[in-house]
């Protein structure tokens, strides 16, 4: 059996990796599933370096099955769940970019999950508060870069925050439901923050600092609904 889930675990990183090549390029499948398998594109996959994503990925499917699985939860929908915000990482930390395609299916599969789990009015408020939140800071996030390119007398390129986070952040607010999503949100940012501070720091003293410098902001989000999410199903399961 660990075999049979390390396997499906590899299995699962190779189409998150397809995905990431073809969705930027083409924002659908243009070829089936199975395509990376009948046109022998695995060992193109393993000579990039998102390789790691894969073993990473069976890692951890191994890791949560076999040491401690989610109790009353589906270990497949579990696997889904991270599958769905990998991809969304891969593809912003690459393209800088959150694909309106990608959100769309992730409310399809996460809102299903979100009313499995917290019922029809939490998920839909939960979905819209964190469609409202980022919105906020996004709007907030915009007025305040293009005052300050103004009085340094630069020209304003984008928003720290794209709408693609705003619509992401609705998706994990589907997924976790109200209130889960504030809390989700607010350990993204603030994972975010601390990661960002590190980075100016290193740049300040290796005097590489430039002003505006963006770094991806979704694989934060990520990392704060992955985290609620899994604190809900271990702790649900103990009350």
């Amino acid at each position: 059996m660990i075999a049979v889930w390390v396997l499906a675990g590899f299995v699962g990183g190779l189409l998150v990796n397809y995905l990431a090549d073809v969705l930027p390029r083409t924002r659908r499948l243009s070829a089936p599933i199975w395509w990376p398998i009948s046109r022998n594109l695995i060992f193109s996959y393993l000579s990039k370096a998102r390789v790691l994503v894969v073993f990473l990925f069976s890692l951890v499917v191994a890791i949560v099955v076999f040491q401690s699985p989610p109790p009353n939860f589906s270990i497949i929908l579990f696997a889904c769940i991270l599958a769905y915000f990998l991809l969304v990482t891969i593809i912003d930390i690459e393209h800088r970019a959150v694909l309106h395609p990608v959100s769309l299916a992730g409310a399809l599969l996460l809102g299903g999950i979100g009313i499995w789990r917290h019922g029809l009015i939490s998920t839909l408020i939960g979905g819209l508060a964190g469609f409202a939140i980022l919105l906020a800071f996004y709007f907030v996030g915009d007025w305040l870069g293009r005052l300050m390119a103004k009085r340094r007398g630069e020209k304003w390129q984008d928003t720290a925050l794209g709408f693609g986070d705003v619509n992401l952040a609705g998706v994990i607010g589907l997924l976790l439901g109200w209130p889960g999503v504030v809390a989700a949100l607010f350990g993204g940012m603030l994972a975010a923050g601390l990661l960002s501070a590190a980075y100016l720091l290193w740049m300040i003293v290796g005097r590489r600092y430039t002003a505006f410098t963006s770094i991806p902001y979704a694989p934060f989000l990520c990392f704060g609904a992955v985290l609620m999410f899994s604190m809900g199903i271990y702790l649900s399961s103990s009350i």
